[in-house]
């Protein structure tokens, strides 16, 4: 389940020195938006044409300021996807 944005500043706020890895979903080509996060301080690591959206990463701070953009439609935490159990894991089956 996804953290709620207000989640997210709460925890940024309780340490802006950490570094975070976020999906931040945009209001059209992510790619117009690269300076200005920039601009903010973080790293933009890929842009997400299909989805409008951009990884980035950096400060907790900067993730503060960026969620204050007008052009923002979401930001979640850029976390492992998986689509199978890991092996070993609780729903893992014997072969």
């Amino acid at each position: 389940m996804a953290m709620q944005i207000s989640d997210l500043k709460s925890k940024w706020q309780h340490d802006p020195d950490a570094t975070v890895r976020l999906i931040v979903r945009v209001t059209d080509n992510p790619s117009a938006h690269v300076a200005q996060v920039e601009a903010h301080g973080l790293v933009v690591r890929y842009t997400y044409s299909l989805i409008s959206a951009l990884a980035v990463q950096g400060a907790a701070a900067a993730a503060l300021a960026l969620a204050n953009e007008p052009w923002i439609i979401s930001i979640e935490e850029d976390k492992p996807v998986r689509t199978m159990p890991m092996a070993g894991g609780t729903n893992a089956k014997p072969i």
